[in-house]
């Protein structure tokens, strides 16, 4: 695949891969993980392929690898491991055949794409497509670009067909007639690389009647305070999938929900491993089938 002639700064790094720049300056130095360029002024900058296999060493990383064994792996042994480890990550039944269906992606055929996800929507209902068809083609979709199967581009074109849907479907929600739910303020402080994931998860919290505070851009964690002083809020859900979230923001989100006496905070997409400790009121799920379950219980 010929690579584009885009050029990246190690904060454009950052927010596509959830690294911290800090992060990325070490795994430079002590592993030799990137060789970036510089300009006059001494700014570090990156290519595509770059982009790239940063995200493809956070991918390993978030799936159990130490980076010291990443940055061993030759260029062709590094996109073998992703792609090794994205097909063991696979749940999909024998009807779906994803192939055929990014097919048209590859093509930017929308309609023919459109088209191609609507009967996992009319037999399994958007949820049930969701969780088990149109997340994981996203990753596959995410993946291939990662290791040069598709163009970035067309990465993007599926991301955004499926972004739409769950809008549209967001759309036709009726207005809640049951007993009234509690509210829930959501977080984003993440790149847009959930942002699917987050748009479906406010799906999930209206169609279920709650009271759901939705911005839809990135917000910094201090925005909670601002936003619960005007509209009070008894649960919040955070995107937490950025690469060292657990580090930085968990211990400040735990003061949060104490001070403001938040019931539950869920931590959605998070890279942390699922048997992590934390105290009563944080809860932590890694795909959208856990997020649903989460809900489930809180009603």
């Amino acid at each position: 695949m010929e690579e584009g002639v885009n050029v990246f700064s190690i904060r454009d790094l950052e927010n596509f891969s959830g690294i911290k720049a800090h992060t990325i300056r070490i795994w430079e130095k002590r592993y030799q993980v990137l060789e970036p360029d510089r300009t006059d002024s001494n700014i570090r900058t990156y290519n595509e392929s770059e982009l790239k296999k940063i995200l493809n060493v956070a991918y390993l990383n978030r799936n159990g690898l130490k980076i010291s064994k990443i940055a061993k792996l030759s260029e062709d042994e590094l996109t073998q491991k992703v792609m090794a480890v994205s097909s063991g990550n696979d749940d999909l039944d024998q009807e779906f055949q994803p192939g055929k269906i990014l097919m048209s992606a590859i093509r930017f055929n929308e309609e023919q794409f459109t088209e191609s996800l609507e009967p996992y929507i009319t037999k399994k209902g958007i949820e049930a497509a969701y969780c088990k068809y149109f997340h994981p083609l996203l990753e596959k979709a995410r993946i291939l670009w990662q290791t040069g199967s598709l163009s970035r581009a067309q990465e993007q074109f599926i991301r955004n067909i499926i972004k739409q849907i769950i809008i549209v479907e967001d759309s036709l929600i009726k207005p809640w007639t049951g007993r009234p739910k509690p509210s829930v303020a959501m977080i984003n402080t993440s790149d847009s690389l959930t942002d699917n994931n987050f748009l479906f998860y406010k799906y999930v919290l209206k169609k279920r009647g709650f009271d759901v505070i939705f911005t839809g851009g990135i917000l910094p964690a201090s925005e909670v305070i601002e936003i619960h002083k005007i509209k009070p809020f008894d649960f919040m859900v955070v995107n937490s999938s950025g690469f060292d979230f657990a580090k930085k923001k968990i211990g400040y989100f735990n003061s949060i929900g104490k001070a403001l006496m938040i019931k539950k905070i869920i931590l959605t997409d998070s890279p942390e491993e699922k048997g992590q400790k934390y105290n009563d009121k944080l809860i932590l799920t890694r795909t959208p089938p856990e997020f649903i379950s989460c809900i489930e219980e809180l009603n």
